[in-house]
């Protein structure tokens, strides 16, 4: 049980977490999967899970719906977001306390899908509306409200089977939606899709949670979580090795600042060949035709190094752009991968 004194000192902002994970460890077989993983989640976040394959966001998933139980620690919610009636309830209890009710309040989306094909759009939703034990009136409204906001209305009457990769993952989130989940969990939402449909999708998340839905999202697209999620948590070595907003894990990290240079001619051999040797500089390359080289954090006289060389070699500067840490230079950092 945690009272809300102890919630409010540990969460300064006005958005009380609406999830919280407490030294959450998990085994398979003796093996450690997870280990003493903390984190809050906030009821507005569209929140980020990363990590290299077998870093076990899945199984976190899994464990934070309740769908799987854990060997140590705990995984908290916000009673408000289970019951209706919280007068006599502590303000937080545990997952795996109340499936019963975590099963009615969130919403699950795997990388596997969960529709029937042999069933059209508007059929698969209808069903899951059964399961949730939804009254015919309100599955038809949330039915025709969905299909609205994933854009499947003029599909309602077409086999599952027949719709697009894209049109498929839509339909697979709508059906995890369809009982109007506060939480809504959805495991790599755009992988096997192309750029176009993976934007669709990007752009529906957002405005699912607009809607007052949070989601929690598990992807290996570091560009993607970088522009959508509100805050992030990065799973390496079976721990959590950091989690906050963008802006809360570049601190982390200012020493790591990016200089990105265009020149005229091209060619940055012979530069890269100088800059490898020369004190503050952690890290140089070439991305799309552009030299980037990462410096300590205020590091002005690395940064003149950079300029004082370029004036030497006497080609021109056409861009110079300096700016702090991405997600992908954060996560490499942390995870040496």
């Amino acid at each position: 049980m945690v009272s809300k004194k102890e919630v409010e000192a540990s969460d300064s902002s006005i958005d009380q977490p609406v999830i919280m994970l407490k030294n959450v460890s998990k085994l398979f077989r003796k093996k450690i999967v997870l280990r003493d993983v903390t984190f809050d989640i906030g009821s507005k976040d569209i929140f980020g899970i990363i990590g290299m394959s077998g870093s076990g966001k899945t199984t976190l998933f899994q464990m934070m719906s309740g769908i799987i139980k854990l060997q140590a620690g705990d995984i908290l919610v916000k009673s408000d977001v289970l019951f209706n009636d919280v007068k006599d309830i502590p303000d937080y209890v545990s997952v795996f306390k109340n499936t019963k009710n975590i099963r009615q309040k969130f919403g699950f989306a795997s990388q596997i899908p969960s529709f029937y094909e042999n069933l059209t759009v508007e059929e698969n939703l209808m069903f899951y509306a059964a399961l949730y034990n939804l009254p015919k009136k309100k599955a038809k409204e949330s039915m025709y409200r969905l299909l609205r906001l994933v854009d499947l209305v003029d599909d309602s009457k077409t086999l599952a089977s027949e719709l697009s990769g894209g049109m498929q993952r839509r339909l697979d989130i709508a059906c995890s939606m369809i009982h109007e989940p506060k939480i809504l969990f959805l495991d790599e939402p755009t992988s096997d899709l192309d750029p176009i449909m993976r934007k669709q999708i990007w752009s529906m998340i957002k405005e699912i949670n607009t809607k007052g839905t949070t989601v929690i999202i598990s992807s290996h697209i570091l560009q993607e979580i970088e522009s959508l999620c509100t805050k992030v948590a990065i799973l390496h070595n079976k721990k959590c090795m950091g989690y906050g907003t963008l802006k809360e894990l570049k601190a982390l990290f200012k020493r790591n600042r990016q200089v990105k240079v265009e020149l005229e001619s091209g060619n940055y051999s012979n530069i890269l060949k100088k800059l490898k040797n020369k004190t503050g500089i952690e890290k140089v390359s070439v991305i799309n035709n552009k030299m980037a080289v990462f410096i300590e954090y205020g590091d002005e006289p690395a940064l003149k190094s950079i300029i004082q060389m370029i004036e030497k070699s006497k080609d021109k500067i056409v861009t110079l752009e300096v700016s702090d840490a991405t997600l992908t230079d954060i996560f490499e950092k942390l995870t040496g991968e």
